[in-house]
């Protein structure tokens, strides 16, 4: 088969091995458990060499898995049944004890910090958020000497974007494990795996999916890495669903077209709103007056599909009258729908921040992030603007 992307979303993940037929659309198995006529093969599939139990391995889940790893040029991957239980995955398999260090954003997910902050917390972990933007970040890094380092290829909401390659020299040169979350760009937009990370880690329900109608989440890396993952998944049961991983499946067999335009969109909409008085700042990693434009330009395909700005002017009370007046845009706490989502960062995505900890991230209540869908950009950009000027209306 081909190794280009657009090919592979289309075919990578249609062939369920030892079957001569291949369906154009795979059937959902919704069976949780499989019966065999033979002792000796029931006992291999309960070494997962066949379809025994849905906690070990499922139809469904098997096509996503193979397909996911296909995009991101991974040699192996397993689906859970969210986001945020692939981060947990992810942490637990570090063999993490007491006084080990952990390094991640602190202007990344909130939800991502806060549940780190729990793990470490009962193990006794130390937990360092760093501005991985920051000059200094490798050297502190090799400084602490962590197990771990996770960043995200594009923060959220504020939209930065780190040197991964630099971090994760940093990270080898200590033995930490480099760990990235590649969710807003989609391994359309960036292959985390070839800028030096150990694992690349995907909310497939956002991009991936791509119609908000199914969660999910995805580790890819090598399959030592992976076979860790996969085993400790089989005890604790985090499965994704027959369901969720058909719905996956299938969002991502047009990932390559719908991230083009997605991203063409958000290029377009971030111009236009650069030209409002009405906002303070318009961030978006495609335009020349982001901070990490040079970076961008090298490690990402093209400027993302997410664009952030700030209200001139506004708090929290005029940023919901914004979001009340949204006609296009959907006020959703997500991203990644063929329609526009638009969010408060400080109430959602940094909502589990303390005050100080948004503080120190740059998170003001004045910060909205959009996720640009595929309607016609000019009617997003106009609606959002209509939406700022009745937010700040006096």
């Amino acid at each position: 088969m081909s190794t280009k992307q657009k090919t592979l979303a289309v075919h990578a993940g249609t062939r369920l091995t030892g079957s001569k037929a291949v369906p154009v659309s795979p059937p959902i198995s919704v069976a949780a458990v499989s019966w065999f006529d033979s002792s000796d093969d029931l006992d291999g599939a309960l070494d997962g060499k066949d379809y025994a139990y849905a906690r070990i391995s499922a139809p469904n889940t098997t096509l996503l898995e193979e397909a996911v790893a296909a995009l991101e040029g991974a040699e192996s991957c397993v689906a859970y049944a969210s986001g945020m239980a692939a981060l947990r995955s992810l942490f637990e398999a570090q063999g993490f004890g007491p006084k080990d260090r952990l390094v991640m954003p602190a202007d990344g997910y909130g939800v991502t910090r806060a549940l780190y902050k729990k793990l470490c917390a009962a193990l006794g972990v130390e937990l360092h958020a760093l501005k991985l933007t920051d000059a200094d970040a490798p050297a502190r890094i090799r400084e602490l000497r962590p197990r771990l380092v996770l960043a995200e290829s594009i923060t959220n909401p504020l939209l930065r974007v780190a040197d991964l390659r630099v971090l994760a020299k940093a990270s080898h040169d200590v033995g930490a494990a480099f760990a990235v979350d590649a969710t807003f760009p989609s391994p359309m937009g960036q292959r985390a795996l070839e800028m030096g990370a150990d694992y690349a880690v995907q909310s497939t329900s956002k991009w991936l999916n791509g119609h908000s109608d199914a969660l999910g989440g995805t580790v890819s890396g090598s399959r030592e890495r992976i076979d860790v993952l996969r085993a400790a998944r089989i005890l604790a049961g985090d499965v994704l669903g027959p369901f969720e991983a058909w719905l996956t499946l299938r969002g991502l067999r047009t990932l390559p077209v719908r991230m083009k335009a997605h991203a063409e969109h958000a290029a377009h909409v971030a111009r236009r709103l650069s030209e409002s008085p009405l906002l303070e700042r318009v961030i978006y990693p495609g335009l020349p007056t982001h901070p990490d434009h040079a970076v961008a330009r090298e490690l990402l395909k093209d400027g993302g599909p997410m664009v952030s700005f700030e209200i001139r002017g506004a708090g929290r009370p005029e940023a919901m009258r914004f979001l009340e007046a949204l006609k296009v845009g959907r006020p959703g706490p997500s991203l990644g729908d063929v329609c526009t989502l638009v969010m408060h960062a400080a109430s959602a995505s940094a909502r589990r921040f303390t005050p100080e900890e948004r503080e120190a991230a740059g998170i003001r209540e004045s910060l909205i992030r959009v996720s640009v869908g595929l309607e016609d950009p000019d009617d997003v950009v106009d609606d959002l603007l209509q939406a700022v000027a009745r937010g700040v209306a006096r």
